[in-house]
C-alpha cells in the first residue's frame, strides 16, 4: 500500500483543460507539487484524474482535497476524493 494516502481522484474536470493548467491550480491552492498527473475516464464529458504526490507528511493528502474539493474552475464543479 505504498500509495495509499499519496493520491487524489479528481473528477469534474472540462475537457478542454490540460495537464499543465490542472498542475498549475493544484500548486495555486497547496503549495505542493504533484509528481504525476493521469487523465482516466477518457470516453466522459467531464474526464476524471488521478493525481499523485510524493513525500507527503500525515494528514496532507487530506488538507489538499478539502482545498480543491467543491471548487469551481472553468465553469465545472470539481470534487477531490483520497485515493
Amino acid at each position: 500500500m505504498k500509495d495509499f494516502g499519496q493520491r487524489l481522484y479528481l473528477t469534474g474536470v472540462s475537457t478542454d483543460i490540460g495537464e499543465a493548467d490542472l498542475r498549475d491550480l493544484i500548486v495555486k491552492y497547496t503549495r505542493i507539487e504533484p509528481c504525476k498527473i493521469e487523465r482516466v475516464d477518457l470516453q466522459t464529458a467531464l474526464p476524471a484524474y488521478v493525481i499523485e504526490f510524493d513525500g507527503l507528511r500525515d494528514g496532507d493528502i487530506q488538507q489538499i482535497g478539502s482545498r480543491i474539493n467543491g471548487m469551481y474552475w472553468h465553469g465545472q464543479e470539481i470534487y477531490a476524493h483520497v485515493i
